[in-house]
């Protein structure tokens, strides 16, 4: 099944809860909290998620992560975990192929994909903790009590805009690996900047809209979804969505064809959708046509590996944008 096509499960996370701090907690003098660990007498500590305190091991050595981005965070790390969603074992889905090697050649188990979770998978995995998102394993979920039977869960916001990136660091932090995803961290913000230098002022002036035309219906990605977040991060401009047009739980309502001429305020179109048959439809659509982005022959294919789960997983994304972007700079000026 496609990510872009996602099962009622999944979306079932309603409103956004405010994110409390990436840190450990622990019940010092007037009950402030402390960023010192301590271990009690069955081996936890305390781990103040987004979403409340969690009793997680002292010591974790087997980790199962039930999202599609985790996986990618804890390789980043040197940690391989013990199960994994079945995407990172098939063909086509939007995960690096490095992410794909390291879980497979480390001896991971699929635990069913992300939308159908495999509880008994998830048991015979033994994992010390469980790594979840929101949007993929909602708080209202009635498989997370079964879950919790298991191990602790750990979940983390995914719907900010800055989760790939906030995930990455608190598992450093837990894992005691921060020396290691540094070099990353590093590397990640040389290449930012200087596509940043190079692109700033076409990202900055361009009203950009990522489009997702399925076979009877379309919808576009605001810059809080999960396929955005590095385009934001370089300070693209995205198009101002109408109000309908995403819902509670940050994911894109859908719309007929019909109404198309919404994407009128798009100065530049990046489309995810590579189906002949839904871009043959889209070629001989009238109101397509006549969108001022299609006009001025300013629609591209979006980037392939838009899903962002670590900072390796970024680098990739910022180098396929930086290809994009040049082909956006080269008919900017090729029109002009």
């Amino acid at each position: 099944m496609s990510i872009l096509a996602r099962p009622n499960r999944v979306s079932r996370f309603l409103g956004t809860l405010a994110a409390a701090g990436l840190i450990f907690s622990l019940a010092a003098c007037g009950g402030a909290p402390s960023t010192a660990e301590t271990s009690d007498a069955n081996g936890t500590r305390v781990y103040q998620s987004e979403f409340g305190p969690v009793e997680i091991p002292e010591k974790i050595e087997r980790i199962v992560s039930v999202d599609f981005y985790t996986p990618a965070a804890l390789v980043d790390l040197g940690v391989y975990p013990v199960g994994v969603v079945n995407s990172y074992f098939t063909e086509g889905a939007a995960i690096p192929d490095q992410y794909k090697t390291a879980v497979k050649d480390n001896g991971a188990a699929s635990i069913g994909e992300y939308y159908e979770l495999n509880l008994e998978a998830v048991a015979q995995a033994k994992p010390d903790l469980i790594v979840a998102t929101s949007d993929f394993l909602p708080l209202d979920d009635p498989l997370r009590e079964e879950l919790q039977k298991v191990a602790p869960i750990l979940t983390f916001e995914a719907r900010d805009g800055e989760s790939w990136r906030t995930r990455s660091l608190a598992l450093a932090e837990i894992l005691d690996k921060k020396q290691v995803v540094q070099p990353l961290i590093d590397e990640y913000d040389k290449r930012h900047d200087e596509i940043t230098a190079k692109y700033g002022d076409l990202l900055a002036n361009k009203a950009y809209t990522v489009f997702v035309p399925v076979a009877d219906q379309w919808g576009t990605y605001a810059d809080t979804h999960f396929s955005t977040p590095i385009l934001r991060d370089l300070g693209a401009t995205f198009r101002e969505q109408q109000a309908d047009e995403v819902n509670e739980a940050k994911f894109p309502n859908w719309f007929s064809y019909e109404k198309l001429d919404r994407l009128s305020n798009a100065d530049v179109i990046f489309n995810m959708s590579t189906e002949k048959e839904v871009l043959a439809a889209l070629e001989k659509n009238t109101i397509w046509k006549n969108l001022p982005a299609v006009q001025n022959e300013l629609v591209f294919d979006y980037i392939p590996l838009s899903p962002t789960g670590s900072f390796g997983w970024a680098v990739e994304n910022l180098d396929d944008l930086e290809a994009l972007l040049a082909q956006v700079q080269a008919k900017v000026e090729a029109r002009n």
